[in-house]
């Protein structure tokens, strides 16, 4: 009892030295970047945020800009108070538009990020449950995500899912000027979905103004429209031309982690969508497997990201609804192993639990044929399902269990390391 009580006790002081250490290095940073933004007044800085398609909405909507004027924007996923401050004291003079994602992990979080970036323009893409614990309920998420329009500037610009019936009402917050966009009702960038089924890419017709163009992107997944429409609505409204936007459309690749295509020697093709697996996330995922055309489809399911209670009904829930999707289904964990043998027959002879992704790896890479569409879906902190992907062309070294590390494994030194102190 008396040792519990110790590590307890070091676990906390090492914890909190962390904080402190962090906080320590990182104030000035902010602090500097809160004096540099005021030499910044030439930038239009444009905040993304939403519970999905913030990357890759930033990341395209930076591509579209950066072809008519001086961009900028943050690096990967980094969204939080740190990394706006890197971002501002990145910037220089000159600079004629910065596109940052911002990320809320709990109530009040955005707003310190916001009197730091000051934007003029602000993004909102959807409204989910991620960070469960945190908020518990959409509406908790929208009025966090709501606080991004209720702060833009009367010559602002607001762009808003008209599809979303959290995200529209932000208009009412606005005091700047407010686009929307949408597919399913009537919005001032009004998308027609024309092609998606894999092996196809998402194909859209916007229309706006009275002019229609059609973007024929390399995402995969009908829910990626989102994105599309967003970084239009918000690049149009900017002075870009609609047909600008559509070349830039055209050469954006799906972002690493995000619905990526990843093919093998042995073709067979990948689509990983492992950075994260919120439950409420995963019907459009299913959805695209449900509609791809392939000899066989398989569905790898990771963890599920704070799901809140019930964390073991919803995970047989998720089984039951990709093996409606998809030939086969890949569990991996403690809660896998559980739900195995338990599932109403014929159900559980197509569904394949194991305890490691390295014992997934090593049944897939034998049961796997040509032909074959293999969805990773899971929590890139917790599973790191890229392993299984990229070991079916070269050895991987690294199987961890518990790893933490923020990276996907592509970028890791770890995962080509030969010490044996890389496995548990």
């Amino acid at each position: 009892m008396v040792q519990g009580t110790m590590n307890r006790v070091v676990d906390w002081v090492a914890h909190d030295a962390k904080a402190a250490a962090k906080a320590l290095y990182r104030r000035p940073v902010i602090g500097a970047a809160r004096m540099w933004r005021e030499v910044l007044g030439g930038t239009c800085f444009i905040g993304v945020t939403g519970s999905a398609a913030k990357t890759t909405t930033k990341e395209l909507l930076h591509a579209m800009l950066a072809n008519c004027a001086p961009s900028m924007k943050n690096t990967d996923s980094n969204n939080q108070l740190y990394s706006v401050a890197r971002t501002l004291i990145g910037a220089r003079p000159g600079i004629r538009f910065c596109v940052q994602e911002l990320g809320a992990s709990k109530p009040g979080g955005l707003e310190p990020m916001l009197a730091l970036l000051r934007p003029r323009v602000g993004v909102i893409t959807t409204i989910g449950t991620d960070h469960f614990t945190a908020f518990r309920t959409r509406e908790a998420v929208a009025h966090e995500k709501g606080t991004l329009v209720a702060a833009l500037p009367a010559d602002g610009l607001a762009v808003l899912n008209a599809d979303d019936d959290l995200v529209a009402p932000m208009a009412s917050l606005s005091r700047a000027r407010v686009v929307t966009f949408g597919l399913h009702r009537p919005a001032d960038f009004q998308g027609t979905l024309l092609r998606s089924c894999w092996p196809r890419r998402l194909t859209l017709r916007i229309e706006h103004g009275g002019s229609s163009v059609e973007l024929a992107t390399r995402l995969c997944g009908d829910y990626q429209s989102v994105a599309v429409l967003a970084a239009t609505a918000a690049a149009c409204s900017l002075g870009m031309s609609m047909a600008e936007a559509a070349r830039a459309a055209a050469a954006f690749e799906p972002l690493l982690g995000r619905m990526s295509v990843h093919r093998t020697g042995q073709e067979v093709t990948f689509i990983r969508d492992d950075w994260k697996a919120p439950r409420w996330s995963l019907p459009a995922a299913f959805g695209f497997m449900n509609d791809a055309v392939a000899s066989r489809k398989l569905i790898v399911l990771g963890t599920l990201s704070d799901s809140g209670g019930g964390a073991g009904r919803k995970y047989r829930r998720s089984v039951l609804d990709a093996l409606e999707a998809a030939d086969h289904v890949i569990g991996i964990g403690e809660r896998a192993v559980s739900l195995a043998g338990r599932l109403d027959s014929p159900s559980d002879l197509r569904f394949h639990a194991f305890q490691s992704v390295e014992d997934a790896s090593t049944w897939l890479r034998g049961f796997a044929q040509p032909g074959d569409l293999v969805l990773l879906k899971g929590s890139n902190v917790a599973d790191h399902l890229a392993r299984i992907a990229l070991a079916a062309d070269h050895a991987v070294s690294c199987w961890r269990r518990r790893c933490g590390r923020g990276i996907f494994c592509d970028h890791c030194r770890l995962l080509d390391s030969s010490a044996e102190e890389m496995r548990d």
